[in-house]
């Protein structure tokens, strides 16, 4: 089986750069902020936050225009990811934002970042932990943090696909949504078969952030926003596909390529008539002791 960080079940074209921007909003909108409200950082001396999995720095972007319009002034932006392949030129970032390669999941953290941030974020790690085990990175971010310091966890939960009617009860709906669930159940069926992913760490991430010494401040399971599905459904079908790729090259698709083709046919027409892809959406929030 190839490593999943090797094999990351995303593609690293310019779509795939497109779609974090996406779900840069998608997330803003639905929570209303980049920091977690219970993270509590000083206005005085230097504050460092860290990104694992940054990809085109959007979130670190977006964390830095709303420094600058509070009293937040010396406050340096760390975004980290294996590939630089989505980095914006350095030249275009503000001067407080680096990004650079690193390894998450690396058995060793280089010193120059042991004990040295205020926040580590993590977003969107479904596709990419590994034998179902996130506490390689949880370690990792531990070991970053400052006493005192917080790891902020964002997470889709890839286990939770699904496809909703338009409104709320799909028993008061005249679409269906049969093609749009098999198609999802296919992939996802495929996705674990092609990538050995498995999604139950998703909601046992609380219990392990204390298992690796953080107190948990949050730990909140949510349903997207109904005005956020559309835009859900788009930043999800562009996965899909993805997924639907990696999975042909490795032989692991679950039915044919026909079927396949004629349920993202079928799926189609439900969501031209309203039909939304959704997951749900977690925040887990962790504090190292002083």
């Amino acid at each position: 089986m190839a490593d999943l960080r090797k094999s990351y079940i995303i593609s690293h074209g310019f779509d795939e750069s497109g779609r974090l921007h996406l779900q840069q909003w998608l997330w803003n909108m639905q929570l209303g902020w980049d920091l977690h409200p219970a993270i509590s950082l000083k206005s005085d001396g230097e504050t460092k936050i860290a990104d694992h999995g940054c990809g085109n720095g959007a979130w670190l972007l977006s964390l830095d225009a709303k420094f600058k319009n509070s009293n937040m002034s010396n406050v340096s932006l760390v975004g980290f990811d294996l590939s630089p392949v989505h980095f914006p030129a350095p030249e275009n970032l503000p001067n407080n934002v680096k990004l650079g390669v690193l390894d998450a999941f690396a058995e060793n953290v280089p010193d120059e970042h042991i004990g040295q941030y205020d926040v580590v974020h993590v977003r969107v790690f479904t596709g990419v932990v590994k034998n179902n085990d996130p506490g390689p990175l949880v370690r990792n971010a531990f070991k970053m943090l400052k006493p005192g310091g917080y790891l902020q966890w964002d997470e889709f939960d890839g286990g939770s696909w699904k496809g909703v009617a338009p409104g709320d009860v799909h028993q008061d709906s005249s679409v269906s949504i049969s093609a749009t669930t098999e198609m999802l159940k296919n992939a996802l069926d495929s996705s674990r078969k092609a990538m050995n992913l498995e999604y139950s760490w998703i909601e046992n991430l609380g219990k392990i952030f204390q298992e690796h010494g953080l107190e948990v401040l949050e730990h909140k399971r949510m349903d997207a926003k109904k005005e956020l599905r559309k835009a859900m459904t788009d930043s999800l079908l562009m996965t899909l596909h993805h997924v639907s790729r990696i999975a042909v090259r490795n032989g692991c698709l679950v039915g044919t390529d026909k079927s396949w083709e004629q349920l993202w046919t079928e799926a189609g027409k439900e969501i031209e008539q309203g039909v939304s892809l959704t997951m749900d959406m977690l925040i887990t929030v962790g504090r190292k002791p002083l």
